[in-house]
Parts: C-alpha cells; structure tokens; sequence
C-alpha cells in the first residue's frame, strides 16, 4: 500500500548565460540529459526543452502507470508506444504564454487480452497524476492490437 504524501528525488539543472548555451539536467545518481531552449524560442536547440519534458512526463506517466495495471490484471503485451504533441499559445491581450493542448497517442501492440487491455489502458489514462496535474486542454488516441 502506498503511503501519501510521496516525495521523489529532487532534479537539479545549472546553466550558464547566454541563451545559445545548452546545460544539463538530472537526478539521484543517474546520468545528466543535455537541455536547451528550443528553435521555436530562439534557442539554439540540441537538448531536451522544457516542453520535451512535460510531454515525457505525461507519456511516461501514463506507460508506466499503464505496466503496473497490466501486471496487476495479468494483462500481457509486446510493446506499448506513446507519443504527446504539445501546442503552446497566447491570449492575444496577455504577454505570456501556455501550454493549450496536450494530444497523446498511445499504442498497444500483442495485447494478451484487447478488451482488458483497452480497460487498463483507459484507467492508466484517467488516474495518470502527471496528466491529472495539468489543466490544458488533452486529448488521448489509443489503439489496441
């Protein structure tokens, strides 16, 4: 049984100026991921963004999720692919701006039985704390083989 509240190993990032340079992220005791600001916002790009990061965190959080409901459920498969497609936007009266939609799409392949799998993977989905954390706009496509 779990115990709440939970708290994870924190992550740590250190960069230098300017805004061309790339720096590195991390936690615990596993290696560092290259990070950069993205083209799209005048960065140079060649690391994992912010926003690569969010949309990770929902993908993988629903996969990971996803395996411990089929282990529990005795449900088999062969592979599971996500994928998120993030769009950020602004109000044109506003100067900042935010993550509108999240679209994930999600696959499962070799599924021992399709109709639990598609019940798991459904619950994966709605009880997902990453994505229950986010208040943008998400939509989800799924597919059972």
């Amino acid at each position: 049984m779990l115990k709440f509240p939970i708290h994870f190993h924190p992550v740590e990032s250190n960069s230098t100026a300017p805004i061309k340079s790339t720096w590195t992220g991390k936690t615990g005791n596993l290696p560092p991921i290259p990070l950069a600001i993205p083209v799209e916002f005048m960065g140079p790009g060649g690391g994992y963004s912010p926003e690569d990061l969010l949309g990770l965190a929902i993908v993988n959080c629903v996969i990971a999720l996803y395996k411990v409901y089929c282990a529990q459920g005795k449900v088999t498969f062969h592979e599971v692919r996500g994928k998120a497609v993030l769009t950020a936007d602004k109000e044109p009266s506003e100067a900042s701006f935010y993550i509108s939609h999240v679209e994930l799409s999600i696959d499962v392949l070799g599924a021992s039985d399709r109709e639990k799998a598609k019940e798991l993977l459904n619950l994966a989905i709605k009880n997902c704390p990453i994505g229950n954390s986010i208040k943008s706009c998400k939509s989800f496509h799924t597919t059972i083989s």
